[in-house]
C-alpha cells in the first residue's frame, strides 16, 4: 500500500487560488494578507491536512522551537524543597501546555554546574524553577548566554524576567490576618534561607515584627534538626518544634509555617496538647497545597496559582527569544484562602 503524500504549500495555493507566497504569509501571520484571504487559506490548509515543515522553518529562523525547564539539582534540595514537588509538578504541566499552544516543545533538563553539558542541547531559552540562594544554575546559563526566566522570585540581574507573587505583601497580609484574629505572639516555622522564596518570606516576617516593635519568634532551622534530612523527619521536626513552643512557659497564640507540608504537623501538635484550633491557637501556612484542605481543621493559606506563574514565564521567555520586550514586570495573582484554622478570633 502506497504511503499517502503530504500536501505541500503549492497544493494549498492551487486549491485556494492564490500564490505560494500568499499561503506562506497567511499561515505564518506575516506579510500584508487581508483577513478574508488569510481565513480562506487556513480553511483550505485544514481541509487538505497541510502541516508546516517545522524543521525547515527552524533552519530558516535559526531557532529550535524548544524551551528548557530546569528544576533545582538534587544536591541543592533540602528536605523542605522536596516537599515542593507538588508545586514543581503543577508548574511543569502548565509550562508544557503554554509552550505547546505556542508551537514549542518543553524539555525537562538536568540541573548542571558545567555549561558544556547544556551547550550540547539545542534550545532557545530556559525556565529556571524555584531559584535558590547562590544558585549555580544562574552562572551556567549566563556563561551560555541563553535567555532565561525565573519561575519564582529571582535576584535582580540574574534572569531576563521572573514571575512571582508579591511575597512581601502576601506575608504581611497573612500576618495581619492573624493579628486581626487576636494573635499577639506569632511563632514561625522556617526551613532556613535556602531558596529565594523562603528568604523573601522570612525577611518580610522580620520587617513586619520590626515595624510593630515586637520580637520575632522563629523555630531553629528545621532542616538542621536530627533526622530532618528526610521529608518524614522534617515533618516530625515541625511537630516537635511546635509542641515545644506551645508547651513552654510563654506559648505563642499563632503558628505560621513557611514550609509546605508542615502546618498540618503543627496542628497535630496543638491538638495533642489538648488545645483547640482556632480557640486557643491559630494555624496558617504561607503557601496553599491540597493537604491543607483535608487537615483537621482545614488550614488557612495563600493560593499562589503556580499554573499562572508558569504560563506567564513561558510568555516572557518567548518574548525574549523573539527579541521583543517581555511584559512589564508585575506580580502574579495571589488570594488568601481563609479556612477553619483561623475562621474566628482566639477565645479571650
Amino acid at each position: 500500500m502506497a504511503t499517502p503524500v503530504s500536501p505541500t504549500l503549492r497544493d494549498v495555493a492551487n486549491a485556494a487560488g492564490v500564490a505560494v507566497s500568499t499561503v506562506s504569509y497567511a499561515l505564518n501571520g506575516k506579510g500584508r494578507v487581508d483577513a478574508a484571504t488569510r481565513a480562506r487559506v487556513q480553511e483550505v490548509a485544514d481541509r487538505l491536512g497541510y502541516r508546516a515543515n517545522r524543521s525547515a522553518q527552524n533552519l530558516r529562523s535559526g531557532r529550535t522551537a524548544t524551551l528548557g525547564l530546569m528544576l533545582p539539582a538534587p544536591d541543592q534540595l533540602s528536605s523542605a524543597e522536596y516537599l515542593n514537588f507538588d508545586w514543581y509538578g503543577r508548574v511543569a504541566t502548565a509550562a508544557t501546555q503554554a509552550a505547546f499552544h505556542a508551537d514549542h516543545s518543553l524539555l525537562l533538563l538536568p540541573s548542571m554546574k558545567d555549561p558544556n553539558g547544556l551547550r550540547r542541547i539545542e534550545m532557545d531559552g530556559v525556565l529556571v524553577v524555584d531559584p535558590m540562594v547562590d544558585d549555580p544554575r544562574v552562572e551556567v546559563l549566563q556563561k551560555i548566554g541563553i535567555p532565561s526566566v525565573a519561575v519564582g522570585p529571582g535576584q535582580s540581574g540574574q534572569f531576563g524576567y521572573s514571575t512571582s507573587p508579591d511575597l512581601v505583601s502576601t506575608t504581611e497580609t497573612l500576618l495581619n490576618h492573624l493579628a486581626e484574629r487576636g494573635a499577639r505572639d506569632i511563632f514561625v516555622l522556617t526551613p532556613g534561607m535556602h531558596s529565594e522564596w523562603t528568604r523573601a518570606t522570612t525577611f518580610a516576617y522580620f520587617e513586619w515584627c520590626r515595624a510593630r516593635g515586637v520580637a520575632p519568634r522563629t523555630s531553629e532551622e528545621l532542616t538542621s534538626f536530627p533526622g530532618a534530612s528526610t521529608v518524614g523527619g522534617l515533618i516530625g521536626a515541625a511537630y516537635a518544634a511546635t509542641r515545644e513552643a506551645l508547651d513552654s512557659s510563654t506559648p505563642p497564640d499563632a503558628i505560621l509555617s513557611l514550609i509546605l507540608g508542615c502546618a498540618p504537623a503543627a496542628a497535630r501538635a496543638a491538638l495533642d496538647l489538648g488545645l483547640s484550633i482556632p480557640g486557643d491557637v491559630l494555624i496558617a501556612q504561607d503557601s496553599d497545597e491540597p493537604a491543607l484542605l483535608v487537615s483537621q481543621p482545614p488550614i488557612t493559606a495563600f493560593d499562589f496559582f503556580p499554573q499562572e506563574q508558569a504560563a506567564a514565564a513561558v510568555d516572557a521567555l518567548l518574548a525574549l527569544v523573539n527579541g521583543d520586550e517581555p511584559p512589564v514586570q508585575s506580580y502574579t495573582r495571589s488570594e488568601l484562602r481563609v479556612r477553619a484554622s483561623t475562621a474566628h478570633s482566639l477565645t479571650p
